[in-house]
């Protein structure tokens, strides 16, 4: 036998283990699979879209609380009440947002939280438009919306953190969460800053309220299209 046909024969002595594999192996589904995406079944381009989806409805979220806040004045003076009366909308918001939160927990531990999240978000968006047109002489039916608005709210501060533990594990985990959790600042500012100067701009507090509202569309859209619902328990 020739040098040459034994060569030929012989395996490398010192082939890599991707040329040994074939480029079958190297293209197997999951042979090199990113942690996070093992654990949640999404794609890392994809769960990076969600969570940045997720901190633009928390900061809307906040922002539509606080936008009270910042034409609070106006409301006292358009109602004719007091400081007192003027704080029973945000304790009625508060006291269905408290008791309804553990109820939206549940649902989202046995139902698709995507939609639910969709629902609540078209809801309070819905409730905090139609609360823009109270006429004076029904300050009651404003208490009604911010209540109402604190269930729909609630139905999304309980979701969508429990999702992006879902993404993520480890520290990565970690740091996604705190972005999320750093939009409720963000929001609560912009919410003060803006009502107040929509309301100023406009001479009329009502326009304070159909700002976000708008925005809400827009997240049940981004919610429905690029959302995906990760495995549990990651």
């Amino acid at each position: 036998m020739s040098l040459d046909e034994h060569t030929s024969d012989s395996a490398p002595l010192f082939s890599s283990d991707s040329e040994a594999e074939g480029p079958e192996d190297r293209s197997r589904p999951g042979a090199q699979q990113h942690p996070d995406e093992e654990a949640s079944g999404v794609s890392r381009v994809r769960a990076v879209l969600i969570v940045l989806i997720l901190c633009y409805i928390n900061l809307l979220n906040y922002m539509d609380r606080f936008t009270v806040a910042g034409v609070l004045p106006d409301i006292e003076h358009y109602f004719g009440i007091d400081d007192g009366n003027s704080g029973l909308l945000q304790t009625v918001f508060i006291c269905s947002y408290m008791f309804l939160a553990p109820v939206f927990g549940y649902l989202g531990d046995r139902y698709n939280r995507k939609y639910i999240m969709s629902a609540g978000i078209l809801f309070w968006s819905s409730v905090t438009l139609a609360s823009s047109y109270t006429p004076k002489e029904h300050f009651w039916a404003l208490l009604l919306t911010r209540g109402l608005v604190g269930v729909g709210e609630a139905s999304y501060s309980t979701i969508a953190p429990t999702i992006i533990a879902d993404l993520y594990v480890k520290e990565k985990r970690t740091n996604m969460l705190s972005l999320f959790y750093f939009a409720i600042p963000v929001g609560s500012g912009l919410g003060y800053i803006v009502g107040s100067q929509v309301s100023s701009a406009t001479k009329d507090w009502h326009s304070a309220l159909r700002v976000t509202p708008g925005l809400g569309l827009v997240a049940v859209f981004l919610l429905l299209l690029v959302v995906q619902e990760p495995k549990r328990g990651a």
